[in-house]
């Protein structure tokens, strides 16, 4: 893990990477469409996070009693990440059923611009010049894409949101491996949502 020393603190990249790429598509977001995120959007960090950090005390649950402030600087890992991947698919689910089309409209297209923000900001912490070239052309098609679904409003095909995950994993898989703790729960929500993406879709169809 690469870490940011900014004045006297030292801090991961992973935590700044979520920073920018948080702020960076709620704003997006307000400019495009001329009104605040929803709080769901709120919600699914706060979920996330908090469990990925409370984590910690289920999974070392006796470090976690001899010093209760180490959950403030560690968290569950790996298996924190797929609960809080988990946990965060829940919620989704329960969006999805509560607020039918939401998933498509509006979830889709912020969790993408989240997590090409995220990864673009850690390959420019890394100064991996190739990695931040390829990020910048995906997230460039994105921005043209949202753009246009935004003006016209129409919302994210199916096709083409699998294709930008599936040139994010290739992206991935050369520059950081698939499988890294920080990559596969975020590659499972990408799937998750294209489920629920092609559920509501059907279920659109049949109204």
């Amino acid at each position: 893990m690469s870490y940011i020393t900014v004045g006297r603190f030292t801090l991961p990249a992973d935590l700044i990477a979520a920073i920018v790429a948080i702020v960076i598509s709620a704003l997006v977001y307000k400019l495009l469409n001329k009104k605040s995120i929803g709080d769901w959007y709120w919600n699914s960090l706060f979920i996330y996070i908090a469990v990925f950090k409370l984590s910690y005390a289920l999974f070392n649950f006796k470090l976690f009693v001899d010093t209760p402030l180490s959950l403030i600087f560690f968290n569950g890992g790996m298996k924190g990440q797929i609960l809080a991947a988990i946990s965060l698919a829940v919620y989704t689910l329960f969006l999805s059923r509560k607020t039918p089309g939401m998933i498509r409209n509006e979830y889709v297209p912020i969790y993408l611009m989240f997590f090409l923000l995220y990864e673009m900001t850690l390959y420019i912490v890394e100064k991996n010049v190739a990695a931040v070239a390829f990020q910048f052309f995906i997230l460039i098609v994105f921005y043209i894409l949202y753009l246009k679904n935004s003006k016209s409003n129409r919302v994210m095909s199916t096709k083409v949101f699998i294709l930008l995950i599936l040139l994010e994993a290739l992206l991935l898989s050369l520059f950081d491996g698939l499988i890294a703790a920080e990559n596969l729960p975020i590659l499972l929500i990408g799937l998750l949502l294209t489920v629920i993406q092609n559920i509501e879709k059907e279920a659109s169809y049949h109204e």
